[in-house]
């Protein structure tokens, strides 16, 4: 089994909350025991942490486990000496502050020097979505660069990068940048260039072909786009355009030693430190990256609503989520006589209907497969239980005696076949006479609200074109939505394709034919009566959506 660190850094720095805030929601796998090294907050839902001494005492998947420590030398040294006796097999780092180490380790340089045992070993990158560099030189003075770069040492390096790449990437195309202005200009500003030029022409003879050495100062402006990998002879030289376009979203590894290491690409910024606004977005790209190193596969999940998250509540502010709580609350205490003591809602979105309930004192448990739905859903007043959890799989959780899963969730599923199962499974977290309410959105609302429907919406800071389309030969709703977000002066693009099954009523009814569970009634916002004795084809054109109410029998 694998083990994966994940250390707190700084106590006194953003580490503990954006480790904090990044496990809370994040989609622990399967294949890998994730390990907290250091001082970690903890939340009263989501992934909740067990605290252990050793990495060796993590076995179970799906857990986060938890080793406190304090001080930040004593989180790496006590890390350091886990992955050297190979109980973890990589670690992702939060920031420490180099300062604050030296006072006590007064040969502390940073964590990829502290890491290897030979600094002219490794090699400092980064990797981000627009383009990834790597460094000739770590943590040293811009004066002193020329002296590091022995011929030795940058072909030894060369090597590695160009390893890596191609482990990483598939036929990557790499590019080196010069070291002085102009890239020497033939050696009129220096002659660390002809250096380079000759490990290049070693290294061709090897069969590793690198362009270059080329201007920096106009690299990123016309070239970057054609390089999958771009080596830096020193820090700042690669580091400020990288981070310019991959604010909070790009992530340092260590290339050369013999376990992962990746690592957030900001400091301890202790300025914000306390104040619960820093943002956790590298730290969650560094456990990714470091999960798809160790797993020799890509661990993106699929990005629906990933950037559309932050903007859904804005754009679904028409939505009359106050009527569908009266309808739910009015069903619930027309049947069993009082309001609802536990409720389960799933697919819950940013839980815009768990709030309200919340807010009228109801216990609430919700749960939705995208985390950064789950995340918007945390971070609003009365929000309930959260965690992340399909909808499909069973719940693991029993004691409803009210359930939900509302706003189209059921239009999601892949196919008809999914329908019983994933209410059997709620059925199973339900108590006796339990009450199921979902809704499906119907080929009417479809046809006449969204089949050519075309959207745009600009608030300044990001640029989005909603467009929708009805297939009614095969009872699908493709929506798209593309985003352009703006980031530091940068744009960036981002694209999502939701598609949605339309159900019809016969199908969903021979469906729930299929479960335990005793079909009471099916209603409309607009209407007041139970439609259930109504033709399942005048359900499907006259209403644009169907709530239906189960019982658990």
């Amino acid at each position: 089994m694998i083990r994966l660190a994940i250390t707190t850094g700084d106590p006194a720095g953003i580490g503990p909350e954006i480790a904090a805030k990044a496990l809370r929601f994040y989609p622990l796998r399967k294949e890998i025991h994730y390990v907290v090294y250091g001082t970690l907050p903890e939340y009263k839902d989501g992934n909740r942490p067990v605290r252990i001494e050793h990495p060796n005492e993590a076995q179970k998947p799906g857990v986060l486990y938890h080793i406190p420590i304090e001080g930040a030398l004593q989180i790496l040294t006590r890390c350091r000496e886990a992955l050297k006796q190979g109980d973890l097999h990589g670690v992702v780092t939060c920031p420490v502050s180099k300062h604050e180490i030296r006072k006590v380790d007064s040969g502390f340089i940073g964590h990829t020097e502290f890491f290897a045992d030979n600094p002219d070993d490794v090699v400092m990158s980064f990797w981000g979505d627009q383009f990834n560099i790597a460094l000739l030189t770590t943590h040293i003075p811009v004066c002193e660069v020329g002296k590091h770069l022995q011929p030795e040492i940058v072909v030894r390096k060369l090597r590695l990068i160009h390893q890596s790449a191609c482990r990483m990437i598939e036929a990557p195309r790499l590019a080196i940048l010069g070291v002085n202005p102009h890239a020497g200009e033939s050696g009129a500003f220096g002659s660390e260039e002809s250096l380079l030029r000759q490990s290049l022409e070693q290294l061709s003879s090897e069969g590793i072909a690198i362009d270059g050495p080329f201007p920096a100062d106009t690299f990123f402006a016309t070239k970057a786009s054609e390089y999958d990998m771009i080596i830096s002879a020193y820090h700042d030289q690669a580091l400020i355009p990288f981070k310019m376009i991959h604010p909070n979203r790009g992530v340092n590894m260590t290339l050369g030693l013999p376990f992962v290491r990746t690592s957030v690409d900001h400091g301890t910024a202790f300025d914000i430190a306390g104040k619960g606004i820093a943002d956790e977005g590298s730290l969650e790209c560094a456990i990714r990256l470091a999960e798809r190193t160790l797993l020799k596969k890509d661990t993106r999940f699929e990005p629906i609503y990933d950037a559309f998250a932050p903007y859904y509540d804005q754009y679904m502010a028409h939505v009359r989520y106050d009527d569908w709580v009266r309808l739910i609350l009015f069903q619930y205490n027309k049947l069993r006589k009082r309001s609802p003591r536990k409720v389960i809602e799933l697919a819950c979105g940013t839980a815009n209907i768990a709030c309200r309930l919340v807010k009228k004192g109801i216990s609430v448990d919700a749960c939705d497969l995208v985390v950064s739905m789950v995340k918007a859903a945390s971070r609003k007043p009365f929000s309930p239980n959260l965690f992340r959890h399909d909808m499909t799989e069973p719940l693991g959780r029993t004691g409803y005696d009210l359930a939900l899963m509302m706003f189209d969730s059921l239009n999601y599923l892949k196919s008809s076949e999914k329908i019983a199962p994933t209410l059997n499974h709620i059925h199973d977290a339900l108590l006796p006479e339990g009450i199921l309410i979902f809704d499906v959105t119907t080929v009417r609302n479809c046809r006449d609200n969204f089949d050519g429907f075309v959207n745009i919406e600009d608030d300044g800071k990001c640029y989005m074109v909603h467009t929708s389309e009805l297939n009614e030969k095969e009872d699908t709703q493709i929506t798209r939505l593309t985003f352009f977000q703006n980031r530091q002066n940068f744009y960036r693009r981002d694209d999502e394709v939701h598609r949605q099954h339309i159900f019809p009523a016969a199908t969903v009814l021979d469906e729930i034919a299929k479960t335990p569970f005793n079909l009471l009634g099916i209603y409309s916002i607009d209407n007041p009566g139970n439609l259930l004795r109504s033709q399942p084809r005048k359900l499907d054109e006259s209403y644009d959506r169907l709530f239906f109410v189960l019982e658990k029998l």
